[in-house]
């Protein structure tokens, strides 16, 4: 019965083990980029820094960027789950769900350290999110109101987005609110029903 009980458990350890120093190892790579400079960080800096073998950290993370987009790609990823779930669910209400989401369940050290990241390589950060408009299957939200080249609703979904990061930087900063989180949306309600755009604000351009 004993032997029964280790084997069962046996994986579950594993894979919690395993989560723990995917973790360490990325919180250690950010923090150095944030200290160091992304360009200046090597994967032997980053093993050395986390005491794991450089083939341990590429095991994990092939490259120094999917360090740099694994915290927007998750949340796009988690954004898109929540629209497949709810098709139909109205654009305001699922931002609404979304950043519910996020507060509840978010990292906030790995959103934290990759605020500070960002802050200290700009430069990374453009190179990021095109990366993750690529790498994030399903991200093909319909583009509402008048056409993708209109200036006015690319304005709109300019806007938005520009909420949205508020948000997220609340978020990291630990400064987000009830209150602030009311406010925000109802910016976006706001802008949404002016510009007559939607779902496809939230897509991260290529």
């Amino acid at each position: 019965m004993r032997e029964c009980a280790v084997t069962s458990d046996g994986p579950g350890l594993r894979e919690r083990s395993k989560a723990r120093r995917r973790r360490l190892i990325l919180h250690t790579a950010l923090r150095l980029f944030a200290e160091h400079g992304y360009e200046r960080t090597t994967i032997a800096d980053i093993a050395e820094a986390a005491e794991v073998a450089p083939r341990t950290v590429t095991g994990y993370f092939p490259s120094k960027l999917d360090f740099v987009i694994e915290w927007p790609a998750a949340i796009e990823r988690r954004l898109i789950e929540l629209h497949q779930e709810e098709p139909a669910l109205e654009f305001i209400e699922l931002v609404d769900r979304w950043w519910h989401d996020l507060r509840d369940n978010a990292d906030r050290e790995e959103a934290a350290l990759t605020r500070a990241m960002a802050l200290a390589n700009p430069g990374v950060v453009a190179m990021a999110e095109a990366e993750v408009s690529q790498r994030t299957p399903g991200t093909e939200f319909k583009f509402e109101g008048a056409g993708r080249d209109d200036l006015f609703g690319a304005a709109g979904r300019a806007a938005i987005r520009g909420v949205n990061h508020m948000f997220l930087r609340g978020v990291a900063e630990g400064r987000m609110t009830d209150e602030l989180h009311a406010d925000l949306l109802d910016l976006i309600r706001t802008i949404a029903d002016r510009t007559n755009v939607g779902h496809g604000a939230l897509k991260l351009d290529p």
